[in-house]
């Protein structure tokens, strides 16, 4: 079962869109950030996937923004 720690969440201005990244580490010890995307049924209130995509650290790090900053502290723990 893999490893998951939320490491950041973006709400859009219209709240029924939200965008979530999470560090993953596989049973086989590969690291990743998984990014999904959710859009919310505005009938029903509940979210469903839009997007899902699987981002290397490497890529997230040499980015200069808050989620590379929010990915450098949960890397140090």
């Amino acid at each position: 079962m893999p490893q998951v720690v939320r490491i950041h969440e973006v709400f859009r201005p219209n709240q029924f869109e939200r965008d979530e990244w999470y560090l993953v580490r596989d049973p086989g010890g590969r690291r990743y950030v998984l990014f999904e995307s959710f859009v919310n049924d505005s009938s029903s209130n509940q979210p469903r996937h839009s997007r899902k995509r699987e981002i290397a650290i490497k890529t997230v790090l040499a980015q200069n923004n808050e989620l590379a900053n929010k990915l450098r502290s949960v890397l140090e723990l």
